[in-house]
């Protein structure tokens, strides 16, 4: 499926039947390899994704987080969606898993430019990062607004 930001949410609520994504954001692993993406199509697909994948990887075993080297996050009342992704596509893939809200302590995002540094901490001290673009603002607000609530 093809969505661009700002149509995420309602897409993947779509997708789910079951339950409301209230925000959704295309999401990646960085690593020390990314630069490559900037080379070219084939220098993302060839260097730069493959290396973010393996670490996805180890981020997942390590957290029980399902991610990819690039995925979708959304937040519904209930839990964090992940989805496989392709940004530069604004393809999202097949779903991945959740992760309960209740197992996540924070969503924090830093300010940047078109991709952000987002962190995603964990009940159990453990903690990803990664670089979120679009609405990973939203994803955050609307996170922490059920957490409060």
């Amino acid at each position: 499926m093809h969505a661009k930001d700002a149509e995420l949410a309602a897409a993947l609520t779509e997708q789910l039947s079951d339950e409301k994504i209230v925000a959704a954001a295309y999401a990646r692993i960085d690593t020390a390899l990314s630069p490559a993406r900037m080379l070219s199509p084939l220098g993302n697909y060839l260097i730069a994704r493959p290396a973010a994948r393996a670490a996805a990887k180890k981020m997942t075993e390590q957290t029980d987080i399902p991610l990819d080297a690039a995925v979708v996050f959304g937040v519904s009342d209930s839990a964090l969606h992940v989805w496989a992704a392709d940004p530069m596509l604004n393809r999202v893939g097949e779903h991945l898993g959740q992760i309960p809200l209740e197992r996540i302590t924070s969503i924090k995002v830093e300010g940047g430019k078109s991709w952000q540094p987002v962190t995603i901490s964990m009940a159990d001290g453990k903690s990803v990062e990664l670089e979120g673009r679009g609405s990973i603002h939203a994803v955050a607000a609307e996170f922490d607004k059920r957490k409060a609530g």
